[in-house]
């Protein structure tokens, strides 16, 4: 068998007994008859040197037009695939595009396709804050010092799993909420219960479960046994997971807050125990949306317990900045 996986025919050129002047290869000159009259292929008498003009055969025809079209098909994907027009637009160098979630079908990728319900312009503004506050920390920052934030093109929508939650949960829930839509911008939309449990390495995108787009942002009752970060006196934890582009780009697409039931529902159980639970997940939703702990006791962020019920300045000031996130359809 040859290379190319073909079987190997006979020699069109058998061997033949060929002149020393004679290049090889090449087939030997048919003898050349005496000059009797004019040949059908000629219109002058043949000399040694002349041959008689060959017809193309059928099978020639077919293989010249046969290459014609696989180079005809190898132009077409290279156009369609960017390589000749980047050639024919001049471009000495690779153009290089920041790789997109989505670009593999449905049930073969591991993120949704990029852009769900991203508008054009921020669903919401962040209030102006007066007075401003230094006291404030951002969970991460890009390379131009400005905060991973959330877009606010598109709303945050969230789940709630209550099985472990006291019975008054969802108007605590929907005043937090309240409170930290008013202080970002940020749309927020419930989606309505989940069974999913709280989990330190949750999956961004889960299709099965949720469908084709990021996963809501899951708020949950749980227990130390469930989430062991919740033991000792830590009541609740936040945060959000992000995605980051080749060209620098990053931003939250969904995140978590996880309440430890047994201290939640002690919390409900005591003196004005419902304004103390909204302030709970009130910090939850901070650390949600972008903001470490601080040091200052005045602030809703300071890292213990402390009398401080609604954001306060530095609080509200950080938020304000989460809020004034750049849109973007590429995630």
């Amino acid at each position: 068998m040859e290379p190319d996986g073909s079987a190997k025919g006979p020699d069109p050129y058998p061997p033949a007994r060929r002149s020393p002047d004679e290049p090889a290869g090449v087939p030997p000159a048919a003898p050349v008859p005496p000059v009797v009259g004019v040949p059908p292929w000629s219109t002058h008498p043949r000399g040694p040197l002349d041959q008689p003009t060959r017809p193309i055969k059928h099978s020639s025809i077919v293989a010249v037009f046969f290459l014609f079209v696989v180079l005809g098909l190898v132009c077409a994907g290279a156009y369609f695939g960017g390589e000749l027009q980047q050639w024919m637009g001049g471009s000495t160098t690779a153009q290089s595009q920041a790789p997109r979630p989505g670009v593999l079908p449905f049930g073969q990728r591991e993120d949704p396709l990029p852009g769900r319900e991203e508008a054009d312009a921020p669903l919401g503004t962040p209030p102006v804050v007066r007075p401003t506050s230094s006291s404030y920390k951002f969970l991460a920052v890009k390379d131009d010092g400005s905060p991973v934030a959330y877009s606010p093109c598109r709303p945050i929508h969230y789940v709630v799993n209550s099985t472990r939650a006291p019975a008054s949960w969802q108007p605590l829930v929907e005043e937090a909420i309240r409170e930290a839509s008013l202080a970002t911008g940020l749309q927020f939309i419930y989606d309505g219960p989940t069974s999913e449990l709280p989990s330190a390495n949750r999956e961004g995108y889960q299709p099965e479960m949720y469908g084709d787009r990021w996963a809501p942002v899951l708020i949950a009752w749980s227990t130390p046994e469930e989430v062991p970060r919740l033991a000792g006196q830590t009541v609740g934890l936040g945060g959000s997971s992000s995605i980051g582009l080749s060209n620098g780009y990053k931003a939250y697409v969904t995140g978590s807050v996880a309440l430890d039931a047994p201290q939640f529902t002690g919390i409900m159980d005591s003196p004005r125990g419902r304004e103390i639970g909204v302030a709970v997940i009130m910090h939850e939703l901070g650390h949600l949306l972008g903001l470490d702990h601080v040091d200052d006791p005045r602030q809703l962020m300071y890292d213990q317990a402390s009398w401080v019920r609604q954001y306060a300045a530095g609080d509200r000031t950080g938020l304000a900045e989460l809020g004034k996130g750049p849109c973007s359809k590429n995630f």
